[in-house]
């Protein structure tokens, strides 16, 4: 397909780089409140064009429109009203007040502003082409960047789309550029053009990025999907733990970075567990065809090694199977336990106790997100806390992560660092700190050095620091009787 509708701007290198590091610098000395209009004019704008937008992803996704408002357009405009109500406060400066100030430095007076990168480059992937990405690429221009969005192959209309709304909305030009899908200039952009990579995709995919990011000192955010983990406590119900579990897994035909792969259900629970898993999978239709080709073997090996299936059906003929798959007895270095295969694929195993369960579920190397059931709410959460994925839902799965509120990053080989939430925009700035003081202020630092100065900054010390009060009175009657020198730390700043 091509890349770029007809109408749209060109794809970079077809215009000089000065243009759009133009652009960025003005679109910079904008005030944040100045460039909102833009993301409200769009949120109106999605709506508007929602029909079209869900089509172009549902064909994409292999899914019905209807899931695509529900995970997609849906998300992107909360997302939108999000920055339209939060971005002012997080992006203006920030002045430090005196109350926890240094008493050597009074006088200083400290400001910390936000300040774009520059060049943001987003590499999106095709399970959700238009919420991931598009999220990404306004936190990046809100903050005050330009952006080039590479799309992942076959994954262009969409994003396409939402550029030319952006367009529309009044977006100045330059700023936003659809590059085509090949993935070829990508290395040559971060090593010459970008200040910043974002990443959502595979592993395989990341540590190649990654390597050509270490070679250009260039920062990146990388999102490299996972294994989650599904925990069901004794005292959980299982029939809702099991609804969740198969609309979790089914969703967008099981290409969720965040979908569980892994299940963990107590002793006590796990035959009512494995019922419910069973009775509700009779109404469940569906078939997966284009399988990783080490997933479909692994699925035949570990079958003959006494795996069963707990819920859905392997056809060895055909090499397909209904989905969501979830299969019992799996070995625990099998490949379906260590490894993303990005498919409704879950390994269900029985944990002797909670503790257990933590240790199955630590072992995994990978850690994006993790779901807890239970009916004692604060046992759950305490089972939460300790769990290694960053992200984790009690009674619940994938659908409280879309709330853009909140930072969505991983841990180990899923990846480092969050997009999302206030912590995602602000990874998309770099603090910019101005400390100034009067003309005419006194700066200790330069004084000449005397005798004594080292048992001064002693008593210093220890008045400021120190523990117990008359040891500190102590130290201040010291430094008192010294004569009417000024208490100045200076050895501090000079080393400085």
């Amino acid at each position: 397909m091509n890349t770029l509708a007809a109408d749209t701007p060109p794809a970079i290198g077809m215009e000089p780089w000065e243009a759009i590091r133009a652009a960025q610098a003005a679109w910079a000395a904008v005030p944040v409140r100045r460039r909102l209009p833009v993301i409200r004019r769009l949120r109106f704008l999605l709506v508007r064009e929602a029909g079209r937008l869900a089509a172009e992803c549902a064909a994409i996704r292999g899914v019905e429109a209807a899931e695509v408002l529900t995970t997609e357009l849906l998300p992107l405009a909360e997302a939108c009203r999000f920055l339209e109500s939060e971005s002012v406060s997080l992006l203006e400066t920030q002045f430090l007040g005196r109350d926890s100030q240094p008493i050597w430095l009074s006088g200083v007076h400290t400001e910390v502003r936000r300040e774009p990168l520059g060049v943001v480059l987003i590499l999106s992937p095709s399970n959700y082409p238009l919420f991931l990405a598009g999220s990404q690429m306004l936190q990046a221009l809100i903050a005050g960047n330009a952006v080039l969005l590479k799309p992942a192959p076959g994954a262009s209309a969409p994003l396409v789309s939402v550029a030319q709304l952006l367009q529309e909305a009044g977006l100045p030009e330059h700023l936003l550029r659809v590059l085509p899908e090949d993935l070829g200039p990508v290395h040559d952009l971060i090593r010459n053009h970008v200040d910043k990579v974002l990443l959502t995709g595979g592993t395989a995919a990341g540590q190649a990025i990654l390597k050509t990011c270490a070679e250009a000192v260039v920062p990146a955010t990388v999102e490299l999907s996972g294994l989650d983990s599904f925990h069901v406590l004794a005292d959980a119900d299982p029939a809702r733990a099991a609804d969740v579990l198969l609309y979790a897994l089914g969703l967008n035909r099981g290409r969720t970075c965040i979908a569980p792969r892994r299940i963990f259900a107590q002793s006590e629970i796990a035959p009512r567990l494995r019922q419910a898993l069973r009775d509700r999978f009779r109404s469940r239709r569906g078939l997966i065809t284009d399988l990783v080709p080490w997933a479909r073997q692994e699925i035949r090996d570990v079958l003959e090694k006494g795996a069963t299936i707990v819920a859905g059906a392997w056809a060895e003929a055909e090499g397909t199977f209904r989905y969501p798959l979830i299969l019992e007895r799996v070995p625990r270095g099998s490949r379906l336990c260590t490894e993303d295969h990005f498919a409704p694929i879950a390994v269900f195993e029985e944990a002797s106790s909670p503790d257990e369960a933590l240790r199955q579920d630590r072992a995994c190397p990978y850690a994006l997100g993790s779901s807890v059931f239970g009916a004692d709410l604060t046992a759950a959460t305490a089972f939460a806390g300790r769990l290694p994925a960053p992200m984790v839902t009690i009674n619940d799965a994938i659908v409280p992560t879309a709330d853009p509120r909140l930072p969505f990053g991983g841990r180990k080989k899923s990846g480092f660092g969050v997009t999302r939430g206030p912590e995602g925009l602000l990874e998309l700035t770099a603090p910019r700190v101005i400390a100034r003081r009067a003309s005419n202020s006194w700066l200790p630092h330069l004084d000449v050095p005397s005798p004594g100065d080292e048992e001064r900054f002693q008593n210093l010390l220890h008045l400021l620091h120190g523990d117990g009060w008359w040891s500190r009175f102590r130290s201040l009657r010291k430094l008192l009787s010294r004569g009417p020198k000024r208490i100045a730390t200076t050895t501090t700043t000079n080393q400085t």
